[in-house]
């Protein structure tokens, strides 16, 4: 049975390469944007596993879309508005709401997927 969707794959693989490359090199949207338009993919995906591993009954198991909804209001509260209020590291940006809500949607479609066999 395969536990993580390709699109969790790729996102990793992505985040990882951009963390490495960022230390040299760097586009400023790429480097503004990227990272949050990634992380729905590679935190909604473990979360999938994770509920996928608890309900083991149930393989048809995949994010309903209020989870979702919920998921991008929450990330955007806890990004945009907790941490900049608390640490001067952060910082709110407005545009950042819109790539976790991007990337939310790609995760919907490309990564909220059932658990699959591999053979057949």
């Amino acid at each position: 049975m395969r536990r993580f969707s390709l699109l969790f794959w790729i996102s990793s693989g992505l985040f990882t390469l951009h963390q490495i490359v960022e230390k040299w090199w760097s586009i400023p949207y790429v480097h503004a944007y990227l990272d949050d338009v990634l992380a729905p993919s590679i935190v909604l995906g473990l979360a999938l596993f994770f509920f996928q591993c608890v309900f083991p009954g149930d393989p048809s198991y995949s994010h309903p879309r209020n989870f979702l909804i919920i998921f991008v209001i929450w990330y955007s509260i806890l990004f945009e508005v907790i941490f900049p209020a608390i640490d001067t590291r952060h910082y709110a940006d407005i545009w950042d709401i819109l790539a976790y809500s991007l990337g939310t949607w790609i995760f919907h479609k490309w990564g909220n997927e059932p658990l699959k066999d591999d053979i057949g």
